[in-house]
């Protein structure tokens, strides 16, 4: 009996390794501590719609697309969850894009990539992207008010005159938004609010600010690097947006009536086919959010059933 009890005691602890020799949990993960972490950019100007739509993306040969659950489509950007990066290693690395259902090879070009977070923005199916470094200390300081706080914007100049020509023109990206839309704190202190009035209820004063330029003006494949711009809340209890009204003036290579009007803004066609006598654009600014605007496009060409002319801003939250 005792011979049967070790016998059974002597196969559990072999059966025992055995298992643990076929269930060896393993990690198959590397440190991103001196990869290329990358984003791409889609800013190819194209028609909208599936048959333009990059259904497979290779990165140093490895598919960072599947075609059923990430696309890369037009004016959009890769990966889709805020935040996160592809993974590659440092150095040259080649780009392929497959377009449509047949998946047609329609870009393949070649890029310097170096280790930490960077951008990688297309512009022209023959012609290698534009690359930008992303540091990691793109906010000096955080800070906070009463009834707003602030965002970060990074303006990009993508714009060409033409399929096949860069423009020449030097750009700079203005803002302005409404100065005083809720009372605050402050006025209660300077006891500037009306009787009735209480702190966080509008004021009703739309009065705006000047307009101010985001950054410097910045030639083509440029970008002024991270500006802050307020974003003055509408409701007082409230994560926080606001409108935030942008414009184009031209500071270099103009011509008053064919690239610009008398006041420096930019003459172009918008993706809708009309021809506007100077940009202006606005969009919902998020209390605490950092933001690329990819001005791209071509400047001189109405959009057409084959051709996606004009130009615009396109925004994509990095964080």
């Amino acid at each position: 009996m005792k011979k049967l009890k070790y016998l059974g005691i002597i196969l559990t602890a072999a059966l025992w390794a055995t298992s643990c020799e076929k269930n060896v949990i393993t990690f198959d993960s590397r440190p991103a501590t001196g990869m290329a972490l990358v984003q791409v950019h889609n800013e190819i100007p194209v028609p909208s719609g599936t048959a333009y739509n990059f259904l497979k993306v290779e990165l140093n040969g490895v598919d960072v697309t599947d075609g059923n659950q990430v696309t890369l489509s037009s004016w959009n950007s890769i990966p889709t969850t805020l935040g996160r990066y592809y993974a590659t290693d440092p150095g040259t690395a080649t780009i392929k894009l497959y377009q449509g259902l047949a998946l047609n090879l329609v870009y393949e070009q070649t890029v310097t990539l170096q280790a930490g977070k960077q951008g990688v923005i297309l512009y022209d199916y023959n012609k290698p992207p534009v690359v930008v470094s992303e540091p990691d200390n793109y906010i000096p300081d955080r800070v906070s008010f009463d009834t707003d706080t602030i965002q970060y914007i990074r303006f990009f100049n993508l714009m060409q005159e033409e399929p096949g020509v860069i423009s020449n023109l030097k750009i700079q990206y203005q803002y302005m938004y409404t100065l005083h839309p809720l009372y605050t704190l402050e006025d209660a202190a300077a006891g500037t609010i009306p009787p009735g009035k209480n702190v966080g209820d509008a004021t009703g004063d739309a009065t705006q600010s000047n307009w101010l330029n985001l950054g410097g003006p910045v030639s083509f494949g440029e970008d002024t690097g991270w500006q802050l711009v307020p974003v003055k809340k509408t409701g007082y209890v409230t994560q926080g947006s606001a409108r935030v009204d942008y414009r184009l003036q031209v500071i270099e290579g103009g011509v008053v009536g064919t690239t610009m009007t008398a006041d420096n803004l930019l003459i172009c066609y918008n993706r809708s086919g009309s021809k506007l006598n100077g940009y202006t654009d606005w969009w919902t600014g998020y209390i605490g959010r950092r933001m690329y605007h990819f001005f791209s496009g071509y400047r001189n060409v109405a959009s057409n059933a084959t051709t996606a002319g004009g130009v615009d801003v396109a925004v994509f939250y990095e964080k």
